[in-house]
This record gives C-alpha cells, sequence and structure tokens, in this order.
C-alpha cells in the first residue's frame, strides 16, 4: 500500500453501483472500457486492458470477499481530461493519472498483500493490483470499505491498435 498520487477533485468521473455476482465484475470492466473510449483512450490498447485488469480484479474481489448478503458493491472511476496543454488536463505528452475505487459493505475484511503461492489456485489479484498499479490502499467508508488504485497512462500505452 502506498500513498494516493492524484487528488480526484482535479478529475472527470463516473460511479455506478452492481450487484456482488460474478457477471457483474464483466459489466464493470465493459462500462470502464466504454467509458474510457468516451474519454479517449482506445478500446484495446494497453492502457486500457491495463485498467480492465485492474477493474476487474478490484470487482473480483469485492464479490468474493467483500460481498454481505443482499449488498453489492459500487465502482468509482476518474481521469484527468485529456485537454491538451490547459489547465484543465495534463500537458501534451505528459502521463494521464486514473483511479479506481471499489466500494463493498465488509468493513471487517480488509485485503491483504500476501507472497505469490506457485500452488495456489487464487489469491493472485492484489498481486497484480500491486505489480501494475502506481499506487493501492484501502479506506474506511460510511457501510464497508473502499479499495482504491492509481495509474499513469502513459500516452505511448494509448495508441489505438492496429
Amino acid at each position: 500500500m502506498e500513498q494516493e498520487l492524484i487528488p480526484t477533485e482535479a478529475m472527470t468521473s463516473f460511479s455506478k453501483s452492481f450487484s456482488a455476482t460474478p457477471h457483474a465484475v464483466r459489466q464493470a470492466r465493459q462500462l470502464v472500457g466504454d467509458r474510457l473510449a468516451q474519454w479517449g483512450v482506445p478500446a484495446g490498447c494497453p492502457a486500457a486492458r491495463t485498467v480492465a485488469l485492474l477493474v476487474g480484479e478490484l470487482a473480483a474481489n469485492a464479490v468474493r470477499h467483500g460481498s454481505a448478503p443482499g449488498r453489492g458493491f459500487t465502482l468509482a472511476v476518474a481521469m484527468a481530461a485529456l485537454a491538451p496543454g490547459g489547465a484543465a488536463g495534463p500537458r501534451e505528452g505528459a502521463a494521464v493519472p486514473l483511479r479506481i475505487e471499489v466500494t463493498d459493505s465488509r468493513a471487517d475484511r480488509y485485503p491483504v498483500l500476501r507472497p505469490f503461492g506457485g500452488e495456489r489456485e487464487n489469491g493472485r489479484g492484489l498481486l497484480l493490483v500491486d505489480a501494475f498499479a502506481a499506487a493501492w490502499g484501502v479506506a474506511s467508508a460510511p457501510h464497508g470499505k473502499t479499495v482504491w488504485c492509481e495509474c499513469l497512462l502513459h500516452p505511448a500505452e494509448m495508441a489505438p491498435r492496429m
């Protein structure tokens, strides 16, 4: 866990609540991919794939470990605007900060980063988050907890795939 890199108030964002089902994890990944495309990050580019991986891991953890009966999770994503050069966005050629938050209902179950166990069939999600995110952490929420991560989307990773 690291300290947050970027202030969320300087970003464009959205949030949506989901039921705590495996299908909702897929829906969350797809929604984020669609929203990134609207924000100027091409579908299928390396940056979009990394964000989809991070959303999928955090959402899957919320479904598997953070859900209480009848309670789902909320996904929030915020990204600096892609306005070139102006105060509203990063300067041209600079990395674009993006933040993902998943809030679930289980304040009593915080995620723990564990060493890789080669024979385990699960338990690698936070290792992936730790590897691909610039920072991640956990914060208390009014009715649960929020697991967040931040990444920097570099211009070379946002090129459309051929």
